[in-house]
């Protein structure tokens, strides 16, 4: 019950970090395609979102990082071979290609300066 719940709080924190991308972007566009003298406002707008999005991304990868290292640590303190050592590892390794998947995917979709 307590691994669903946590479950369902990592899918409402993806959910937030999709939001803030996607309202960076949105901002980084109307920043693009600007043609009065808003740009000021505009850049502060792009600004806020990237923050919003690279704060809420941290604050997931802490937490990401956080939970491998208790998976290791069950892991390194269970019998080897025993049916608890491998729930551990199992987990340890889900948690890592989580990881691994939330960085890649950060790096591709977060927009660059001029380019969307």
């Amino acid at each position: 019950m307590a691994d669903e719940h946590r479950g369902d709080e990592r899918a409402g924190m993806r959910k937030k970090i999709e939001q803030a991308l996607a309202a960076w972007r949105e901002a980084e566009k109307r920043l693009q395609n600007a043609t009065n003298g808003d740009r000021d406002a505009l850049q502060a707008d792009v600004d806020r979102h990237r923050n919003d999005f690279q704060s809420l991304s941290g604050d997931h990868m802490i937490e990401r990082m956080d939970a491998l290292h208790d998976a290791e640590s069950r892991r390194q303190s269970e019998m080897p071979s025993t049916p608890p050592y491998h729930a551990a590892a199992r987990q340890e390794k889900a948690i890592a290609a989580e990881i691994f998947e939330s960085a890649r995917a950060n790096d591709e979709d977060t927009p660059t300066k001029g380019a969307n």
